[in-house]
């Protein structure tokens, strides 16, 4: 009895740690205990980007350079690529397969680990569907894990395609406009965050603390780093 009982602890830490983290990186299940590279599994069709033709200012990708890249299946599987880039007005991953050929995924893909060579910089999204099952709305929308912890940050960078008219001529120039949203995921709910006042409520548990971080950092909640710090700063805090 107690042998069964220490198991059911154990089972429920351990679901408890794994809920922590939008995105876990530590993880064994599937395929994850041997790195694959990703043109090896990963499906897709030629990319030409002849919808973009008449661009002028703005791109739909998260960053315009390739970045090396860990892929993550339905399964937990891990594929590894030198150079992929997200398309965020698509919603689409692009990356280039051995023939050096710019391609669409067309897989599976649910979770992505991307690194910046030259700054080292990391970059992780994750698959709406992952972050709210039941919310088909997300289901096809890749957010950026900006805190990835208990309680986790993430940011959907919306694109959209503006058309001017050009002068002169009967075509029509386009130009790519970003805006950011930002979401709290806290114990299961992923919870919209419009303004700074939403991310205050949304923290409310741990007021004194925040409130006096707020105050020492000088935070304006004007930045995407603001809103960083502070659900960074919010996971640190002791709880009442």
């Amino acid at each position: 009895m107690r042998q069964t009982l220490s198991t059911a602890i154990l089972v429920l830490l351990l679901a408890r740690l794994q809920a922590q983290r939008v995105i876990d990186i530590t993880k064994t299940d599937g395929n994850t205990a041997t790195d694959h590279t990703a043109y090896s599994a990963v499906l897709g069709q030629l990319y030409t980007g002849i919808k973009y033709v008449r661009l002028t200012a703005g791109t739909p990708f998260f960053k315009d350079q390739f970045m090396k890249a860990v892929l993550y299946d339905d399964e937990g599987g891990r594929y590894r690529s030198d150079a992929v880039r997200i398309n965020l007005l698509e919603n689409e991953v692009n990356f280039i397969g051995p023939d050096g050929q710019e391609m669409t995924c067309s897989s599976p893909v649910r979770r992505i680990i991307l690194t910046d060579s030259i700054s080292g910089a990391s970059y992780s999204f994750i698959w709406g569907r992952e972050l709210a099952p039941d919310d088909r709305s997300l289901e096809k929308i890749w957010f950026q894990v900006l805190v990835n912890d208990e309680t986790s940050l993430c940011r959907q960078i919306k694109k959209r395609i503006h058309e001017t008219p050009a002068y002169g001529t009967a075509t029509t120039d386009e130009d790519i406009i970003t805006t950011d949203a930002f979401f709290v995921r806290k114990e299961g709910r992923l919870i919209p965050v419009k303004s700074w006042d939403d991310l205050l409520n949304a923290l409310q548990d741990r007021k004194a603390a925040i409130t006096q971080y707020i105050h020492d950092h000088k935070l304006k909640g004007k930045s995407t780093d603001d809103y960083t710090q502070l659900v960074t700063a919010y996971n640190k805090a002791q709880k009442p």
